[in-house]
């Protein structure tokens, strides 16, 4: 699946995931899911 939303949601979400045995997918490799990069203010 693909997560979206504010900075704060992406980190929040992404921690609870990652606790949760998820895996972030990449352009190389494959994940439980993706974070939609092109609205993520840096």
């Amino acid at each position: 699946f693909m997560l979206c939303g504010s900075p704060e949601m992406i980190k929040d979400t992404r921690e609870l995931l990652t606790g949760l045995g998820y895996e972030e997918g990449n352009h190389g490799e494959a994940g439980h899911y993706v974070i939609e990069k092109a609205f993520v203010e840096k």
